[in-house]
């Protein structure tokens, strides 16, 4: 797990070197070659399991005996306590069927290397990966039916409150980095205020004070999560036994391990895209399968890599590589500045072409530009500057300017003059 870890660390340590422009090696010659070192990487790397049971047999019996024998190999810091509701989840989890295992194990091969590195780096139990499969199944689109989003499940309150974006072109709840961070720090403030690890578990799913809602009504003091768990939520009673039997299940039982998917792991960096593009076209640029990267990043709700948390996107190992490779040619293809935002109707665009739709839409941008300074609007009832101001793309201090307004107050009614579209500059910074 040490050796895991420490070749998982110095690949993205690898990835992000690279994409800050900082190369760790000068090619002098081909036994020397980047792009020679990056294969043998790469091929390390994905030899490394991502996931690796304590160990696996049938379940033809179970008892108390065998549990606790079972759970003290696993090593770790919290507590796995044997219970007669964690004996009822596992039978429940072995009822689920290989399509379900299969389905996770495959999520398991992407997300288990990250999750393991935040939780590391953060010194937190690596066990707590079983939360995010409880939580969403591993699938950082999936949204429960109170609006808890991602693969931590985060409330778009609780997301906010902990410093996550969440508009309309950012959902940093679905960011595989982001959202596993923040769940890390959840789990250490929870557990300095509980000192406990199942109650902070516990309060993952039904918040902090009604735990100690729970300690209060069990009599107060120093209290287990099994002495506190009449008086919990319903929904809480049975979390803290699945996230015990899910851990269970996938270290000890005919399901621990999956041949097709646990043998190698699937190694994503973080890489820093420098200026604004278009992910589909950097895809298209790398030959890379787009809904591959888009999966890696189900954060961005449009393509745009601007709106990125600190402009930095995760690819697969060898497109990382090959992005940093090629940085200058690739910026310049993806950052093409089309006459209309609808990327998709270029998406057969080769590279070669790129200095003619350029052209194109150059003259399409000034086009837009001279029509626009004849455009009008009536200010209607509810509506804002700011809200005009954000529907055409411009800023509300170039609302102003253009109507040599004093203040952000206006009334229903008035004619402005707006210049439409995201592609028009300011006069006094146009060249």
């Amino acid at each position: 797990m040490i050796l895991k870890k420490t070749f998982l660390f110095c690949a993205t340590a690898l990835g992000l070197g690279l994409a800050f422009g900082q190369a760790p090696i000068n090619p002098v010659n081909d036994f020397n070659n980047i792009n020679r070192i990056d294969s043998m990487t790469q091929e390390l790397l994905s030899s490394i399991p991502s996931h690796t049971p304590v160990s696996k047999s049938p379940i033809s019996y179970f008892s108390r005996a065998r549990f606790e024998a079972d759970v003290k190999m696993m090593g770790t810091t919290i507590p796995m306590d044997y219970h007669s509701m964690v004996e009822q989840q596992i039978r429940s989890l072995l009822g689920y069927g290989q399509n379900y295992f299969n389905m996770i194990h495959e999520r398991m091969n992407l997300y288990f290397p990250i999750f393991e590195e935040i939780l590391d780096r953060n010194s937190l139990p690596v066990e707590l990966k079983y939360v995010s499969v409880i939580e969403s199944n591993l699938n950082p689109n999936a949204v429960s039916w109170c609006g808890a989003t991602g693969l931590w499940q985060f409330m778009p309150y609780t997301g906010k409150s902990m410093g996550m974006k969440i508009n309309y072109n950012l959902d940093e709840r679905k960011s595989i980095l982001m959202s596993t961070q923040k769940a890390s720090e959840y789990f250490k403030n929870s557990y300095f205020l509980f000192d406990d690890w199942l109650m902070s578990i516990a309060s993952y799913n039904c918040g902090p004070g009604n735990v100690n809602k729970a300690i209060r009504r069990a009599g107060g003091g120093k209290k287990s999560f099994w002495q506190i768990l009449p008086y919990l939520p319903k929904e809480t009673q049975a979390y803290v036994p699945k996230f015990i039997a899910m851990a269970y299940v996938l270290n000890f039982t005919e399901h621990a391990y999956n041949e097709t998917h646990n043998g190698s792991s699937s190694i994503l960096v973080p890489t820093k895209i420098d200026t604004t593009l278009h992910l589909g076209r950097v895809c298209t640029f790398l030959g890379q399968d787009q809904d591959e990267i888009m999966h890696c990043n189900r954060d961005l709700l449009t393509q745009n890599t601007g709106v990125a948390t600190n402009n930095t996107v995760l690819m697969p190992y060898r497109a990382s590589m090959n992005f940093i490779d090629n940085l200058d040619s690739a910026t310049e293809y993806a950052a093409i500045d089309y006459p209309t935002n609808n990327y998709s109707q270029y998406d057969n665009v080769t590279p070669n072409s790129h200095r003619r739709l350029k052209r194109k839409g150059s003259k399409a941008k000034a086009g837009l530009r001279s029509s626009a300074r004849s455009s009008h609007q009536v200010v209607r009832k509810g509506q804002t500057l700011s809200s005009i101001a954000r529907e055409n793309g411009v800023s509300v201090n170039q609302i102003k300017e253009w109507n040599n307004l004093n203040s952000n107050s206006i009334s229903s009614g008035t004619k402005l003059k707006v210049h439409k579209g995201k592609k028009y500059r300011h006069r006094k910074n146009y060249r």
